[in-house]
């Protein structure tokens, strides 16, 4: 399978041999995605190496201070998921916040000015997420919620 622009920017996890990949975190072809996940994942990251790449250009490389905790989540599709639990105070004026249902599919997009209100700047996606639920579908179904990048210019 060939590359896609799904590939230029990425955030890998290295124990701290650096001999077995723990994961990826990130995919994004959007820089500053890649940039608020590359933050959050070297505050909850600890004692892990991370490696953040442009295509095939490394541009970080760091050993996160402190020891290994629970090992992490996969984010997937390019989009910053519950997995790396980011803080809703980690967003940026540039970031959106799109919630999926998971039953029915239905998506609508979220303000985070109104989730940091509710549930403080502090309050992690997996918090947050595990509150929501979708107000179209019968079945009241989970959401599921994820970061864009509003064109900035």
């Amino acid at each position: 399978m060939g590359k896609t622009a799904e590939d230029n920017f990425r955030i890998e996890v290295w124990d701290r041999e650096e001999k077995t990949l723990v994961e990826t975190i990130c995919r994004s072809p959007d820089s500053t995605v890649s940039q608020a996940a590359w933050q959050a994942a070297v505050r909850r990251r600890p004692g892990m190496v991370l490696i953040h790449y442009n295509g095939r250009h490394r541009m970080e490389k760091i050993v996160t201070p402190g020891e290994p905790t629970v090992p992490p989540q996969t984010i997937i599709d390019g989009s910053i998921h519950a997995g790396l639990d980011v803080a809703l105070g980690d967003l940026r004026d540039w970031h959106r916040l799109r919630a999926w249902c998971k039953n029915c599919s239905h998506h609508a997009d979220v303000k985070p000015a109104a989730l940091i209100k509710r549930y403080g700047k502090d309050a992690l996606f997996s918090t947050v997420e595990r509150a929501l639920f979708c107000t179209s579908c019968d079945r009241g179904g989970p959401v599921r919620l994820e970061i864009h990048s509003l064109p900035r210019g």
